[in-house]
């Protein structure tokens, strides 16, 4: 009599359920994974931010004032609402990405650039050769992990000076859309120490998470700005490296690797870290600001010295 060998194999509906179990463990450990990635990348750029916060602490211990957001060489009379757009390109100096590199160990760096002489706002507008040679550099400090824009092919700033909040601009251009405020704790050549901050150092925003600052794929003739972008005090005038409270959080799509950002990026601020983006505050603490928060609160939070919000910030 003759026996059969006994099979070892699958059967192919064993072989369909098994890998239906399989794509389903998957589809339910992907997310998983993701947020677990996610929390750890929004872990890291906390800690960026606290960084440049302290940093700009620093530095008011050594000029005993904070950095100002933006700088250009000639007078300006802030009486005139037309400020902003009454200076020329060769008038652009260091904003506070600059300034502050002697206290987040980039002193090499520093000592690269001109200070006497026009620096670099958008690449089009080109400063000396020294400082235009800088702002093409990467810069990692500035640079959130979360964002698809930061690599060390790029010279991007994920993180922007808080130069003031509400519905009232100090001064504009481009009809309205590139805003300069004059009442937040970085702004154009400022020179606001903690006794300016009357709210509370813990009530004020001093520097908040972007994704909106025009980089390399918003625009197809490959303008872009950068970390150690100077400001804009011309006919279509800007601060580079500062953004105010004016409107909601993320409220704008897009962002500034697939879109020409240049009219928004001064309006608000926001992340890629789902529902909100990380502020430093002037006491140098760092807080997720959600993107429901109420506008009018949100807006008072950015201005060093209106006595709100009352209360202070929703916890």
């Amino acid at each position: 009599m003759r026996y059969r060998n006994p099979s070892f194999g699958f059967t192919l509906v064993e072989l369909l359920v098994v890998i239906a179990i399989i794509g389903i463990l998957v589809a339910l450990l992907l997310p998983a994974v993701q947020a677990a990635r996610e929390a750890a990348r929004r872990m890291s750029c906390t800690n960026n931010v606290k960084q440049l916060a302290l940093a700009v602490h620093n530095y008011h211990d050594v000029h005993k004032v904070f950095p100002p957001g933006s700088m250009t060489s000639n007078k300006i009379d802030f009486n005139n609402s037309n400020w902003c757009t009454s200076g020329t390109g060769d008038q652009s100096r260091a904003s506070w990405t600059v300034l502050i590199l002697p206290f987040i160990e980039g002193q090499n760096q520093y000592a690269r650039f001109d200070f006497g002489s026009a620096f670099t706002s958008t690449s089009n507008l080109p400063g000396v050769a020294a400082n235009h040679t800088e702002f093409n550099t990467n810069n990692p400090n500035f640079q959130c992990p979360s964002d698809p824009n930061s690599s060390s092919s790029n010279n991007n700033c994920c993180y922007f000076g808080v130069q003031g909040g509400g519905s009232s601009p100090a001064c504009t251009s481009q009809s309205g859309q590139r805003v300069h405020y004059l009442n937040g704790a970085l702004i154009h050549n400022g020179r606001i120490g903690f006794s300016g901050l009357t709210d509370g150092t813990s009530n004020v925003f001093l520097i908040g998470e972007t994704r909106y600052q025009l980089t390399r794929g918003g625009r197809s003739d490959g303008i872009i700005a950068g970390w150690a972008s100077a400001a804009k005090i011309d006919s279509s005038g800007m601060p580079l490296v500062c953004a105010a409270a004016q409107e909601q959080i993320n409220s704008v799509p897009g962002h500034g690797g697939k879109m020409d950002t240049l009219n928004v990026q001064t309006r608000l601020f926001g992340s890629f870290h789902p529902g909100g983006c990380n502020f430093a505050m002037g006491d140098g603490s760092v807080h997720f600001m959600t993107q429901t928060i109420d506008l009018t609160v949100y807006r008072q939070a950015a201005v060093r010295d209106d006595g709100l919000p009352a209360g202070g910030l929703p916890k």
